[in-house]
């Protein structure tokens, strides 16, 4: 049987013969030239010539690896310098953009290596050059062809086979390149479509003097671990991606490239992407993100906006111009990425129309709720699923709150991943840096890493809810947690039923930016962001105290900050705001309501407060 690599081959050399010949073709580039004054045109293209303007005389990137692991930010330094140059010459014809494009890509050939430890590396910089082969062909010279080939034969195949084949017995392989053995890693993580990608897309732009066997091999190896890792990362039914919303966007794009780079090379993607998981996947960033579009950053991910470039490749790979809509606002606004030169096509301005006021289900991962589909909407999402899940932290029941595009409760995000002694001993890692039950707060572990949870009971009416048992995130004890969204005042309850040994202290958390004041002898807070507040009550026993959202003295590796009384871990990110915090101690069994009022529209504290029911009722 003819294998996929050959399958590949065989159509590149039909279909597409000449240069530029992956993502985009001369046809674009006339395309891009015919309307260089034109509407959403000018503007990406004024973007990309300011950016390579920017690299003329900036020096060449150097081979630096600052944290001592990845050369990536320099990898990527060369990826965008040489393709920010190489579109400004297709478009003004000015020889200069080319030349510094070169320039940048003779330079990075000088480097001792790709550096393959950290494979991200190698791959992003084995993209770049078949980039520069492809974009630059008819104005490269015939040393520079053969140095770019040269490279990648000689520098990046063997380190490529070497992940493939698990042993280093390649050519010109003096030591073992392996790190992370992400192709052997199954299902694996984001790096499979990184990876995977790059080589792809290198390949589709050199292949014409390359060794047939050898590049159909390496298509094989990686257009089969990429289509089984679509299909085991982005959820069949509802499009959720398994590393949450900032993981998507990078996964997503080197995807999009090695889509993009079969049609345009081949004129097919050999059913790379004939995925409905793909095709959802947008309306799961939508569904997970506030009013104002920015992600629920459970996990390793930063509260961003969802809005990204790589929306106008689903819009035009699956044919939902609504998707070019949501971008474009952001191009108008002038916030723009070369990734926009790659997708954007400037049509009719459309609204999205399918916008969910529940998302989640009984077995999801994770389930968010919404008053409306206004701006000024309340919104309340709730995250569960796999702590062990790649990008993921110990933050199980995790949830964020928004007034409109006011995030009252947050998740504090991804910290510095070359944390020493480990990154699971960071607070925004740890179970104590999220808006998370902790028992026993100790330098110990704070949630079972391998817990698996999911939505047991939801509910997309009038009372929104999801309920999940998390009792797997803490051996011993029986937890339950419960989140419900009332679309007629905008209330929100998080509701905890736990049973647990007596001498258990149980700390609950929750973690805000906004300006805080303890009301009513510590049973409520009134939270003020710019001049928008939430009332919150504690329906149950305890009190809420106000504590900085930082380690305490149970926490690991503690170091006192030179200029606070409180503690920091060194190497952290500094965390923002404050944090309620409820401590309860002496019995077997709780149940923690916290109940959230937005104060809007001249409303005034509450003085009535629901009934707390059992979750079993609700």
């Amino acid at each position: 049987m003819e294998s996929i690599g050959r399958k590949i081959l065989n159509a590149a050399k039909t279909q597409n013969k000449s240069h530029p010949r992956i993502i985009l073709t001369e046809a674009d580039f006339a395309r891009f030239r015919e309307n260089r004054h034109s509407g959403l045109y000018e503007k990406i293209i004024d973007h990309m010539i300011a950016e390579a303007d920017k690299a003329m005389d900036a020096p060449v990137s150097e081979y630096v690896i600052p944290d001592g692991v990845r050369l990536l930010a320099t990898s990527r330094r060369v990826e965008e310098r040489i393709l920010h140059c190489a579109f400004a010459y297709h478009i003004t014809g000015e020889e200069k953009y080319a030349a510094r494009a070169v320039k940048e890509m003779e330079a990075a050939a000088a480097f001792p290596d790709f550096h393959p430890r950290h494979f991200l590396d190698c791959a992003e910089l084995t993209f770049a050059f078949g980039l520069c082969y492809d974009w630059l062909f008819d104005y490269l010279t015939a040393a520079q062809k053969v140095l770019i080939l040269d490279c990648i034969k000689n520098r990046s195949f063997p380190a490529i086979l070497e992940e493939y084949d698990d042993e280093p017995e390649h050519k010109n392989v003096l030591d073992s390149y392996h790190g992370y053995k992400w192709y052997k890693d199954q299902p694996g993580d984001n790096w499979k479509m990184v990876c995977n990608g790059s080589y792809g897309a290198a390949i589709l732009a050199t292949f014409d003097d390359m060794e047939y066997d050898r590049l159909a091999y390496i298509l094989t190896c990686g257009f089969e671990d990429t289509y089984k890792a679509v299909r085991n990362f982005y959820a069949e039914d509802d499009g959720t991606y398994s590393e949450g919303v900032a993981y998507w966007s990078y996964a997503t794009r080197f995807l999009s490239f090695y889509s993009m780079a079969l049609q345009t090379a081949t004129g097919s993607d050999f059913g790379l992407t004939d995925w409905d998981g793909v095709k959802r996947s947008p309306y799961f960033l939508f569904a997970l993100s506030s009013p104002d579009f920015i992600g629920f950053n459970f996990g390793d991910a930063g509260a961003a906006s969802v809005t990204s470039p790589l929306l106008s490749w689903c819009a035009g790979r699956y044919n939902d111009p609504a998707l070019y809509a949501v971008r474009r606002k952001d191009i108008e606004a002038g916030n723009i990425n070369y990734i926009d030169a790659l997708y954007f096509r400037d049509v009719p301005e459309l609204s999205l129309t399918n916008m969910p006021l529940s998302f989640g289900k009984v077995g999801a991962d994770n389930a968010t709720f919404r008053t409306n589909t206004s701006a000024d909407a309340i919104y309340a999402a709730i995250h569960f699923a796999k702590n062990h899940a790649y990008h993921g932290h110990n933050d199980m029941g995790t949830f964020v709150v928004n007034i409109g595009n006011k995030r009252f409760f947050s998740d504090l995000g991804q910290d510095n991943y070359n944390f020493k002694p480990h990154y699971n001993c960071c607070y925004r890692y740890r179970a104590e840096g999220h808006n998370v039950v902790v028992f026993n707060h100790s330098k110990g572990e704070d949630q079972e890493h391998t817990a698996d949870c999911h939505i047991h009971r939801f509910s997309g009416g009038e009372e929104s809810f999801a309920i999940a048992d998390v009792s797997a995130a803490y051996p011993g004890r029986e937890v339950v947690r419960g989140m419900k969204l009332d679309r007629k005042d905008g209330t929100v309850l998080v509701q905890d039923e736990i049973r647990c040994s007596g001498e258990d202290e149980i700390r609950w958390s929750a973690h805000t930016s906004a300006f805080a004041k303890i009301l009513e002898s510590g049973k409520a807070v009134i939270l003020d962001i710019q001049g928008t507040k939430m009332y919150v009550s504690l329906l149950t026993d305890g009190v809420f105290e106000l504590r900085p959202s930082a380690p305490d003295e149970y926490s690991p590796v503690v170091e006192p900050a030179a200029s606070s009384s409180s503690s920091v871990l060194k190497g952290q990110a500094e965390n923002p705001g404050c944090k309620l915090v409820v401590e309860l101690k002496g019995k077997t069994a709780y149940r923690i309501a916290v109940w959230m009022a937005p104060l809007t529209d001249g409303r005034e504290v509450p003085t009535e407060k629901p009934t707390v029911k059992p979750l079993s009722v609700w």
